[in-house]
């Protein structure tokens, strides 16, 4: 295809994007918010795989110890379980200590933890990460112990919201992907039926069909690249935004990197330009082949 050509497409295209501007602008703000929340639950995805990876690799748990029992008693005697590999104590002093940091410049916070009853804890590190949850489970029954938090409890949680999302935010995505998918439909069916008698004369001319078709082809394709451009571009912006940051303060929990950001922006752009171009296929297909 020629210098010439690709003008000529292209002014027609425009013209005929033109014609019906309120169908073809709202197709590519269907098309934006389909590929945006495409996006958006794919960043999430990557961030809760390697949240959990990281809860999971985790090997030990934290018992908190009823003030009325003795708390090294306790710990002496997990030391000789098994399954332990560590125990050590935590008292409300040391946790303090170790949070103080984070109370900078909110000093009352802190000294209303200080009156607080907290209890001291024994910090449970197991051999083998993969009997948490049974280990667990045990200890909760055992004397003097009130409550067992460990890694792998909140990564169940985690992955049960993280699946009512990606449940819910899958069926909204085919839902405006659909209704994209619509309106691209009604804008290709407008510009045919506005051009019905000019089809018909350049076929009558010996035109071949698919010349034709291809002319609201790109159209379709170029809504749909339209409204997919803006959306990638936003997903890395929040990608820069809030996802980098979050990886370099946390650079054993979080693993992102550009290239996998980059294929997905490039997957996202190519997605909604189908959803223009399959559109517009079937939109065409019946009047072209019978015009």
């Amino acid at each position: 295809m020629n210098r010439q050509s690709c003008m000529y497409m292209l002014r027609d295209a425009r013209e005929g994007i033109q014609r019906n501007i309120g169908a073809a602008a709202a197709a590519a703000v269907l098309i934006f918010v389909a590929m945006l929340i495409a996006g958006i639950l794919l960043l999430g995805r990557f961030g809760v795989g390697d949240l959990l990876g990281y809860l999971e690799s985790q090997v030990a748990m934290k018992l908190y110890v009823d003030p009325a029992a003795d708390t090294k008693a306790i710990a002496t005697i997990l030391r000789e379980k098994s399954f332990v590999q560590s125990a050590e104590i935590e008292t409300k002093e040391q946790m303090l200590d170790r949070l103080a940091a984070f109370f900078t410049g909110r000093e009352h916070l802190l000294v209303s933890f200080q009156e607080s009853q907290i209890p001291d804890a024994i910090r449970l590190e197991l051999r083998d990460k993969t009997q948490m949850k049974l280990v667990a489970e045990q200890l909760q029954a055992m004397n003097g112990i009130t409550k067992v938090v460990y890694p792998q409890q909140f990564a169940e949680t985690i992955l049960h919201w993280s699946s009512e999302l990606n449940r819910y935010g899958l069926g909204l995505l085919l839902g405006m992907a659909a209704l994209a998918f619509g309106m691209v439909f009604i804008a290709m069916n407008l510009a045919l039926y506005q051009r019905q008698q000019e089809i018909r004369v350049r076929l009558l001319l010996g035109a071949n069909p698919w010349h034709v078709r291809g002319q609201f082809l790109f159209e379709g394709w170029l809504i749909g690249f339209v409204g997919s451009l803006p959306a990638a571009l936003a997903v890395y912006a929040l990608f820069s935004s809030i996802l980098l940051p979050l990886q370099k303060s946390f650079p054993l929990v979080f693993h992102f990197s550009q290239g996998m950001v980059y294929e997905m922006m490039g997957g996202m752009a190519v997605a909604g330009s189908l959803v223009g171009l399959s559109a517009s296929y079937v939109s065409t297909r019946k009047l072209i082949d019978h015009a």
